[in-house]
């Protein structure tokens, strides 16, 4: 297969159709959300609390990748969902971060192509945005799709204390390593791989972003396929790969 070990610049449907059916061990990504909101910058920086003054302002537009109708989004959803169950092998493991108001149409869908669900994973941000107007919860979860196809071909079950279906990190504002709005913790990334997934499997990530999963299949032994449609971020993704220490490969 050509794509492994590679980031592949384009557009992940028409990418997905040279893999083979049946070819991937796991599958992880984050695809978008359908939450942006157009030109909706906060500034931060003349609030009166100084705990949550902040010189960098909330964005909210994550981008047209991230704005569309709603029917056309739930027809892309099910679209690229398609493609990742076809390509996984049986008994392989599907990964998907997702909203929360949609989050169970992953499943539903799923289940016409032989995947069903395991789990909801939550990763719990220990420095959510604060509330400003104080009219709700903090937003401080993020939630992830947990499907295999069969049974799960490989569970490798760590400590009791460590197999809880939620994950604690800080948010971006602490760990992140690129521009991108929307990058996820290397060490949730790892964590997930590292359970569902052994050394030299294929995982497969066709919305790559700023090459997070590729990163961590290389310092975890596993062969990736990244699939990202925007050239700056290939580019950022591919930098973070060649960063890697030599020995790591």
């Amino acid at each position: 297969m050509d794509y492994i070990n590679k980031i592949i610049c384009g557009d992940c449907l028409e990418i997905m159709k040279g893999i083979p059916d049946n070819s991937v061990d796991m599958v992880l990504t984050d695809p978008p959300y359908n939450i942006s909101k157009l030109n909706d910058n906060r500034d931060r920086s003349k609030l009166n609390s100084p705990i949550m003054r902040r010189k960098k302002a909330l964005n909210y537009d994550f981008g047209e990748w991230d704005n569309m109708d709603r029917v056309d989004f739930l027809r892309f959803t099910r679209r690229w969902l398609k493609e990742c169950c076809r390509v996984l092998r049986p008994d392989g493991t599907i990964i998907s971060f997702f909203n929360k108001e949609d989050i169970s149409y992953l499943g539903w869908v799923s289940k016409r192509w032989g995947v069903r669900t395991r789990t909801i994973f939550c990763w719990h941000k220990t420095n959510p945005v604060p509330s400003f107007r104080k009219v709700n919860y903090l937003s401080s979860c993020e939630y992830l799709w947990i499907g295999s196809k069969g049974k799960f071909k490989t569970f490798n079950f760590k400590q009791q204390k460590e197999m809880h279906n939620f994950f604690e990190t800080s948010n971006k504002s602490c760990y992140g390593k690129t521009n991108h709005p929307t990058e996820k913790p290397l060490s949730l990334v790892k964590h997930l791989i590292e359970i569902h997934s052994n050394q030299n499997d294929i995982v497969l990530d066709p919305f790559l972003g700023s090459g997070t999963t590729a990163v961590a299949c290389v310092e975890l032994g596993r062969r990736y396929i990244g699939v990202e449609v925007s050239e700056g971020y290939c580019r950022i993704a591919k930098d973070r790969i060649r960063a890697i220490p030599v020995t790591l490969f």
